[in-house]
């Protein structure tokens, strides 16, 4: 199958994430799962008074996160249903950037460079300021590892969330990031992209002017590393050893990624889905 039509909702598709064997999007006012194999809707909620661009979400075991402007949601996995609300901004100067999490709490960073951490189970919030500037992308692992709008790339220390390192990896935002190993791979709006060692920050390998406008990573597969465009409607395909190009795809819409051999796509109300296998032979 190449770009096969999964399923169309009755409204644009604004984010979509996996878990197991379903999908999870943001359609207008409603949460709706999906299941990944057949395009079944099998649940669906309005839980949102409002249409919205803003929002964005992480999937945890039992809950699901998700930023709206200045509001954190924290929405039941089962139910679909709003546990708790946290308001960690006020105005424009400090809505939600990046969400992230671990076992014990939930990360979400504030433009212009504040951090706050959310304790699961108490619901308690703590405020760091930690970057000079927003911080629009992270990946929690036994560090946080994250790119703010200056193109530096930091490793902030979890207990104490103080960076611990960092280092100017780009000329402008570090918009996107992907973890391999003792890898992360890292996209900028100064349309390079790099592959750093996590542990000593070096650049292993990078590229320049990977694509005309903006762009982000749809994630690994195999040894490729997908990137997308929508402004210019491509994907393409990098070695991830050497980053060096591979191919291009005349196709690329915003909130694409990988998982397993399928690559996921939106485009309006519609959710594409497509074999990697047959993606990388035809293109």
């Amino acid at each position: 199958m190449i770009f096969e039509r999964l399923v169309e909702l009755e409204n644009p598709v604004l984010r979509l994430k996996k878990a197991g064997d379903i999908l999870y999007a943001i359609s207008g006012k409603e949460f709706v799962k999906i299941k990944s194999n057949t395009g079944q809707i099998i649940q669906r909620e309005a839980i949102f008074p409002k249409d919205s661009k803003t929002r964005k979400f992480v999937i945890d075991k039992d809950a699901i996160y998700c930023r709206d402007f200045c509001l954190l949601y924290e929405i039941d996995i089962e139910t679909l249903k709003i546990n708790n609300t946290w308001e960690l901004g006020t105005d424009l100067s400090s809505d939600i950037c990046a969400l992230g999490y671990d076992e014990t709490n939930v990360y979400a960073s504030i433009r212009n460079g504040g951090f706050a951490v959310i304790n699961k189970a108490t619901g308690e919030v703590k405020v760091y300021s930690i970057s000079e500037s927003s911080i629009w992308e992270m990946i929690i692992s036994e560090y946080i590892y994250a790119g703010n709008v200056d193109g530096e790339f930091l490793v902030i220390d979890k207990p104490s969330i103080k960076v611990v390192k960092k280092k100017a990896i780009h000329k402008k935002n570090l918009k996107s990031l992907v973890l391999a190993g003792d890898v992360i791979y890292t996209a900028s709006q100064d349309l390079s992209i790099a592959k750093v060692d996590k542990n000593t920050l070096d650049i292993i390998a990078s590229h320049k002017r990977c694509h005309k406008k903006m762009f982000y990573f749809a994630g690994i597969w195999q040894d490729f590393l997908f990137t997308v465009s929508p402004p210019c409607g491509e994907m393409k395909i990098w070695n991830k050893s050497n980053l060096s190009f591979y191919k291009s795809i005349w196709r690329g819409t915003w909130g694409s990624f990988i998982d397993g051999d399928i690559l996921y796509e939106i485009d309006g109300n519609t959710i594409f889905c497509s074999n990697l296998n047959d993606l990388i032979a035809e293109g």
